[in-house]
């Protein structure tokens, strides 16, 4: 049995006799407020304009609640006059030297503490919510836009299923604030791009929302092709796919000029299936409702892009997004049909569920052959082998280049989105031999799957290896060649199982924070 203190009992009792005889005002109901709880005592409670006496009320309530503060853990409370709910966030205990003690880091328990503190006083149908002063401000602001966040645009509303908007503010007004604000609502336009189902999203539709959501903004220019330009530009793996549906392929290409400099720091390439039923090769019918998300890499590139060009972040960078759909009809590819891709390559198609690395592929080459960019990634919810390997916590990620993953896996840690390096070998290429083209656009064993893919890709950036440079069978992990390349398999980590923290069930909108947080990184090495 819990024992309560003589005055957390005191005040918990008066809080019930006030409630079965008053009533809190409307008005003040309708208002927040977030603060931080740390070792056991208040952060920026100041800022609320509460006193000592007001805070060690709130700080008993909380007690008798039996809540401690726990990192990234949330009570809500009320204030002294039963006004305002109030949601008390741990944000864990802090050793002599002030900074948290655990193992999180302090952004991920102040994004995770923040959240769910919003959620819950969304719950209590408030109207806005004030956030105090945090460690980490950006955090704070990401986590409480990306709470908020909920998928519910078919809903009609007859039921009341729709939920009430929440308007979030600080009461710090940091800029960082600001800019976490940009980078939540960012994921949350992939959040939507994902969630939406493929009947409204179809490659137009995705081509038309890119022109709405960019096409204002400054230093960017969007530009939408059509069937007519993939032919000119010999995207034979494109078209390809394409062919199999009713609806026409589109080529998105963006361009952010963030730099004085001419040259390209950064080229992101992004998967735009906009549904997928795995064509001839076709998939089970179980879980195939997920791939109205296939399109999530081109939905992480186009956010990214946005808050790049929001956060005014001075780097030039270029995205392109091929969309089409991959689908069954008379013109739909057949397993063992042969076509040449951009590269001059011929690609024998011996499962057309492998139909992602066909698009990439194209996509890849165009960018470093057109655009020349220093580092260039592409991100792809491409292979179930990734699932398996790494689950949905981890983003997969390939390169050759270790200086390249040195900032990829920076960014990874700033925006609290996991990614681990997998191997790049000589020996995924010889799996990928045919005996009647160049390649297969799948491994001729069944294994390795996603390094094969990863294997497919490389080929589109830097050409074949094997057999070109060395009879000896070597790893890839150690070649700075530019465009320095790395491929993100997100197939894992494009969907959230349940919903915790500031994580919402359904598709996740990853990698976007780390794509941002990859550029800024590029644009502090170029700068120093």
């Amino acid at each position: 049995m819990q024992v309560l203190s003589k005055t957390a009992g005191a005040l918990l009792r008066g809080s019930q006799r006030s409630f079965s005889t008053g009533r809190i005002a409307s008005e003040a109901a309708k208002r927040g407020l977030v603060l931080g709880m740390l070792s056991n005592k208040l952060v920026g409670a100041d800022s609320a304009s509460l006193d000592a006496a007001q805070q060690q009320k709130l700080l008993a309530q909380a007690a008798a609640l039996g809540f401690t503060g726990e990192a990234g853990k949330a009570q809500t409370v009320l204030s002294d006059d039963l006004q305002q709910h109030i949601a008390l966030v741990g944000l864990g205990s802090a050793n002599s030297a002030g900074v948290e003690a655990q193992d999180t880091t302090v952004s991920e328990i102040v994004r995770t503490a923040v959240a769910n503190g919003v959620r819950q006083l969304r719950a209590h149908k408030v109207t806005s919510v004030s956030v105090g002063p945090m460690p980490h401000a950006q955090a704070a602001g990401e986590g409480a836009r990306l709470a908020l966040y909920k998928f519910d645009a078919f809903k009609s509303g007859a039921a009341g299923e729709k939920s009430a908007d929440v308007a979030v503010s600080s009461l710090d007004a940091a800029a960082e604030w600001d800019a976490g604000h940009v980078c939540a609502e960012a994921q949350n336009l992939a959040r939507d791009l994902t969630n939406t189902p493929a009947n409204f999203l179809t490659p137009t539709a995705f081509a038309e929302r890119v022109q709405q959501e960019l096409g204002g903004l400054d230093n960017v220019q969007v530009h939408v092709h059509g069937p007519e330009w993939a032919e000119q530009q010999r995207m034979g793996g494109l078209v390809m796919v394409a062919k199999g549906s009713s609806q026409p392929l589109r080529f998105v290409e963006i361009e952010y000029r963030g730099a004085s400099s001419d040259g390209v720091g950064l080229g992101m390439v992004g998967k735009g299936v906009t549904f997928d039923t795995g064509g001839y090769s076709l998939k089970p019918g179980r879980h195939m409702d997920a791939m109205k998300g296939d399109m999530g890499g081109g939905a992480a590139v186009v956010a990214a892009m946005r808050a790049l060009a929001q956060l005014r972040v001075p780097l030039n960078v270029v995205a392109v997004v091929p969309l089409c759909e991959n689908m069954i009809s008379g013109g739909a590819a057949k397993v063992s049909d042969v076509y040449t891709a951009r590269s001059g390559q011929t690609i024998e198609v011996m499962n057309t569920d492998a139909e992602g690395r066909l698009i990439l592929a194209d996509a890849l080459h165009y960018v470093a052959d057109v655009h020349k960019p220093a580092a260039l990634v592409d991100v792809a919810t491409l292979t179930g082998a990734m699932v398996v390997a790494l689950g949905e916590l981890y983003t997969g990620v390939f390169t050759p280049s270790p200086r390249l993953w040195k900032s990829i896996e920076r960014a990874s840690v700033v925006a609290d989105e996991p990614a681990w390096r997998m191997p790049l070998h000589d020996a995924w290429d010889t799996m990928l031999a045919s005996p009647i083209a160049d390649l297969s656009n799948i491994g001729n064993r069944s294994e390795a799957g996603a390094c094969t893919a990863a294997a497919f890709l490389r080929q589109a950036v830097h050409g074949p290896r094997t057999g070109r440079e060395s009879a000896v069978l070597r790893d890839q992990n150690n070649d700075e060649r530019v465009p320095r390349w790395a491929h993100l398999d997100i197939a894992g980590p494009m969907e959230a199982a349940a919903t915790t923290g500031y994580h919402a069930k359904g598709m996740s909108g990853r990698p976007t924070r780390l794509l941002i947080a990859l550029a800024q990184e590029l644009a502090r090495a170029d700068a120093a």
